[in-house]
């Protein structure tokens, strides 16, 4: 694969997981989700190394979810109760919320980050907020942003709580639709750390070569 669809293909999983964890899913996001083209899509990320495990998870989930006779209704219950409850009694899917910063500091850094890519926090939401950050860094895939900035946004915005947000949803519930996408998100971001780590090794050896 060219360096130019794989860039694609990252932008089009930031945006997509962005979408899908920013608000409950209505029916027609749920009835988009059974389609042919939908399930090849996701099928599709087992090719990236590393995920093949997880994407299987997330399409066991899926399923479960589809086939639910209140399906969004219980979806929503679902969101809800994992993300919207004030902590404890829920999981924060702000940055903000964990120890390597604080909300006001995180989310400062944030708008500027937003300003800078074109971008605003949604509907009011925080800007600190996984979707917000995953929107973001699809923007900086899409616009071919220099790979050490993608890098630093990822490693210093997102992989430094994600990690512990996946983990606190899972124990939620181990099977759920959405602690499987946060899973799922999570390695993929872990894969892609590894990836624009070896992309700049390769910038600095060809660089040191001149």
């Amino acid at each position: 694969m060219q360096h130019n669809q794989i860039h694609q293909q990252r932008a089009a999983v930031y945006q997509w997981f962005s979408q899908l964890l920013f608000r409950e899913l209505d029916e027609k996001q749920l009835a988009s989700l059974e389609n042919g083209n939908s399930q090849a899509w996701i099928a599709s990320l087992e090719a990236i190394p590393g995920l093949s495990a997880n994407v299987k998870r997330f399409e066991r989930s899926l399923g479960r979810v589809l086939r639910r006779d209140s399906r969004q209704l219980e979806l929503a219950a679902d969101f809800a109760s994992l993300f919207l409850l004030a902590p404890p009694a829920s999981v924060s899917p702000y940055a903000g919320h964990y120890p390597h910063t604080t909300a006001a500091e995180e989310r400062l850094q944030m708008n500027v980050l937003l300003v800078e890519q074109g971008l605003a926090a949604r509907e009011n939401e925080p800007s600190d907020h996984i979707a917000v950050q995953l929107a973001l860094m699809a923007r900086m895939v899409a616009k071919e942003e220099k790979f050490s900035a993608q890098y630093y946004f990822l490693h210093h915005h997102i992989l430094c709580w994600a990690p512990l947000f996946r983990d606190a949803c899972l124990v939620r519930d181990n099977e759920g639709f959405y602690p499987q996408a946060v899973n799922l998100i999570v390695r993929f971001m872990q894969e892609d750390e590894q990836y624009l780590e070896s992309l700049l090794m390769d910038d600095f050896y060809f660089s040191s070569q001149r």
